[in-house]
């Protein structure tokens, strides 16, 4: 389901928001390789929820 970016501020505090051309309803099912970049995007060194769990380095690859 696809609603407009400016909704994304009433979620509270949103740290990573993705867009896909492909992918529906079950898309970590049909495009698992998208949803495996996006998890290293947000979590790897630079990405907005790298080191948020306190004594942890983040994932680093």
């Amino acid at each position: 389901m696809r609603f407009p970016r400016l909704w994304s501020k009433t979620l509270g505090n949103v740290v990573f928001m993705g867009d896909h051309k492909k992918g529906g309803h079950f898309a970590a099912f049909e495009q698992p390789d998208l949803l495996a970049n996006d998890l290293r995007k947000m979590f790897g060194i630079g990405g907005p929820a790298f080191g948020v769990v306190p004594g942890k380095s983040g994932y680093a690859k």
